[in-house]
């Protein structure tokens, strides 16, 4: 169930969700089913962009988490189709556990501002987040991971960002120098930051572990005094980084590539 808002303004946003919780209600109370369960664990903000060609898949990982992480879902796109500079529709995503008659709904919140107006979302997002839970950012937008990105993309993020405790991020394809050199601005004692190459690594961090479950090697570990890993492209992903930073904390070793080693100063920072 959804609902068009033509002026995005924090107030009759909410009085739209109540609407749409209310009707939730009564069509479960007439169906003589039990009520819905309004489940909501954190504030979750996604800025994204004209410039996000994979926003489908963004849009069912969104729906996937739900069910998982429930949260205030809040989806702010900057596009220049934004009617009247800022709208915003809302809806609830619904699902029934299984075996259960009980519904579980989410809230979800679409937001599009031009980019005139984006700078000035900030007010907007902080009249919306959930009081006294948890508020975290998926950064969708490339540009804001670039020191020469739009000055207008990065205003409005910044204003985002103030309101939360952690934010996701994507490195991949990126120029590493200054995604790292954007992030490392970012970075708080109250905000960290999460790059979704480091989830990638899960394969191999697996099998390295299980290596080490051979007691013969496990043995040998203490002996280990250097790594050397390697990429076969000439410009390695940061999650190659990521895995040399991993074992050199993991192990009382060095890690260093055999090539690229042009990030190795902040490799014992990652």
């Amino acid at each position: 169930m959804s609902t068009a808002i033509h002026s995005a303004k924090p107030e009759l946003i909410l009085k739209e969700l109540g609407k749409v919780w209310t009707s939730l209600g009564e069509e479960e109370s007439k169906k003589g089913s039990p009520t819905v369960l309004r489940a909501c664990a954190m504030t979750l903000l996604v800025a994204t962009d004209d410039d996000d060609t994979d926003s489908f898949a963004a849009s069912q990982t969104l729906t996937d988490l739900m069910q998982t992480h429930p949260s205030r879902a809040i989806v702010l796109r900057s596009t220049r189709s934004a009617e009247d500079g800022l709208t915003a529709r809302v809806l609830a995503q619904c699902w029934k556990p299984f075996g259960k008659a009980q519904q579980i709904c989410c809230e979800q919140i679409e937001i599009e501002a031009s980019p005139e107006r984006w700078p000035n979302i900030g007010p907007t997002v902080l009249g919306l987040t959930v009081p006294d839970l948890p508020v975290v950012v998926w950064c969708r937008q490339k540009s804001a991971l670039s020191p020469d990105g739009a000055s207008g993309n990065r205003a409005g993020l910044t204003a985002i960002l103030q309101l939360a405790t952690k934010v996701i991020v994507d490195t991949r394809g990126l120029d590493l120098a200054g995604a790292f050199e954007v992030i490392d601005g970012w970075e708080t004692p109250s905000l960290s930051v999460a790059d979704l190459e480091w989830t990638r690594l899960t394969p191999w961090r697996e099998a390295i572990a299980g290596a080490f479950e051979d007691q013969q090697l496990l043995a040998m570990r203490d002996g280990f005094t250097d790594v050397e890993i390697t990429s076969g492209d000439a410009n390695p992903p940061a999650s190659a980084f990521y895995l040399a930073g991993w074992l050199q904390k993991g192990m009382p070793l060095k890690a260093r590539f055999l090539e690229g080693g042009a990030f190795g100063g902040g490799l014992q920072k990652l």
